[in-house]
């Protein structure tokens, strides 16, 4: 999930993308950036400027990282038994850009400066 704010001023923005439909994945310091097998549409799934003017720019190989994260979450929560539905936020946690995954009925973390 992207949150990023409307540039028209109407609030928030969500966008969300099933992990299982994606591709194909670039990045550069800038935007981790997403397609499906057939379609031209471009889905931006971190930006930089979603964090602020003075964020750090994306880590190198920040869309391999998402891979892994959504990886070893599925296994932690077929270990578990879990079958609830998560998603994954881009977030700037003490300076660094982490993929952070919460439950759907979790309240979404909060990042930190």
């Amino acid at each position: 999930m992207r949150k990023s704010k409307d540039p028209a001023g109407r609030g928030d923005r969500r966008v969300m993308v099933r992990a299982d439909a994606i591709t194909y994945l670039s990045a550069d310091d800038h935007q981790v950036r997403a397609t499906e097998l057939a379609s031209d549409n471009i889905m931006v799934l971190a930006d930089k400027k979603d964090a602020g003017h003075d964020s750090p720019p994306l880590p190198e190989g920040f869309n391999a990282d998402m891979l892994y994260v959504v990886s070893d979450l599925r296994r932690q929560l077929a270990a578990n038994g879990d079958s609830e539905d998560h998603v994954l936020i881009a977030q700037v946690v003490d300076g660094t850009w982490e993929w952070r995954p919460f439950a759907v009925s979790e309240v979404e973390p909060k990042p930190t400066p």
